[in-house]
């Protein structure tokens, strides 16, 4: 699985099954206390 990040889009490319297990972690993940605004995630992994 590929993920392509810029300063405002996040592409996931990959098998559905992959794409829908890596949305399940990054949801996890947010609600897990570690949330941040979309935003402020592409520009910290775009840099």
């Amino acid at each position: 699985m590929k993920t392509y990040t810029s300063v405002s889009h996040l592409r996931l490319v990959g098998k559905a099954w992959e794409i829908r297990h890596q949305l399940r972690l990054m949801s996890c993940k947010a609600a897990s206390g570690a949330s941040e605004p979309l935003a402020s995630f592409l520009t910290r992994t775009s840099s």
